[in-house]
C-alpha cells in the first residue's frame, strides 16, 4: 500500500471505526455509512521518509484527539445505558416478623396496604394469645406488607421463608419455601409464618409456593 496515496482524513475515518467497533457497534455503522468530508491533500511523496515531519506529526495529533473521543463516547453511551430488566425485577425486603406459632390455622398469602387491614391481621395472627403482642407500628406511606404463612403443621421441623420478590409484568411474585428440618422437634402442632416490608406499592401480588428439599 503507498502511503502517498491515503489522505489524512481517510485514514482517521478507517481507524475511528475500528477503534469505536469494540465500544458501540451501532456507533462504528454510523460512521462507516456517513459521507465523508472534502479530502486533504495527501502527505507529499517527499514527506513519506521523514516520519517526523510536520504532515506526520499533524496526523498523529488528530488520530490521538479522535481516538480519546471516541473513547469517551463509548463510555458515555454505556454508562448511560438503562438498568436491564434483571436488575430492575428483584425486589428488596426486610423481615417485620417471623414466628411458628399464630391463631390461623388455615394457609394465608397477604398483601397488606393499610394501618385497618394490618390491624385486623394482626388480631387474627395472636390469636388466643394473652396477653397479646403490642402491634408493629408500619409506615404505610412508604412501605406496605407481605405476609405468608402454612397454617397448622404437625410438628417444630416445619417453617416458611420468603425466598425472593420479584416484578414481571407489571406485578409482583412472591417465591416463597416451605422449609422442614431434620433431627430433634417439637411435637406440638405449629402454624409458621413470615411477614416481610417492602417499598409501597399498588401493584397486584401473586405468590409461589415451592417445597425446599429436606435440611438433612
Amino acid at each position: 500500500m503507498t502511503t502517498g496515496s491515503i489522505t489524512i482524513t481517510s485514514m482517521m475515518r478507517v481507524l475511528a471505526i475500528a477503534l469505536t467497533l469494540p465500544l458501540s457497534l451501532s456507533l462504528a455503522s454510523v460512521l462507516l455509512t456517513s459521507p465523508a468530508q472534502t479530502e486533504t491533500p495527501s502527505c507529499p511523496t517527499a514527506a513519506r521518509d521523514t516520519p517526523w515531519g510536520e504532515c506526520y506529526r499533524d496526523l498523529r495529533q488528530g488520530l490521538a484527539n479522535s481516538a480519546v473521543s471516541l473513547y469517551r463516547m463509548g463510555v458515555l453511551a454505556q454508562s448511560s445505558q438503562p438498568a436491564t430488566d434483571a436488575d430492575l425485577a428483584m425486589i428488596p425486603f426486610e423481615t417485620e416478623i417471623q414466628g411458628n406459632y399464630s391463631g390461623l390455622n388455615e394457609s394465608f398469602e397477604k398483601h397488606i396496604t393499610d394501618e385497618s387491614d394490618w390491624e385486623r391481621f394482626w388480631q387474627q395472627l395472636q390469636g388466643n394469645t394473652s396477653p397479646a403482642a403490642d402491634i408493629p407500628e408500619i409506615d404505610f406511606e412508604q412501605y406496605s406488607l407481605i405476609a405468608v404463612g402454612l397454617g397448622d403443621r404437625p410438628d417444630g421441623s416445619y417453617g416458611v421463608e420468603i425466598d425472593q420478590v420479584r416484578r414481571e409484568d407489571n406485578r409482583l411474585i412472591v417465591d416463597y419455601l416451605e422449609t422442614r428440618s431434620c433431627g430433634m422437634a417439637t411435637m406440638a402442632i405449629t402454624q409458621p409464618y413470615q411477614i416481610i416490608r417492602i417499598e409501597r406499592t399498588r401493584l397486584p401480588v401473586s405468590f409461589q409456593h415451592h417445597q425446599a428439599p429436606r435440611d438433612c
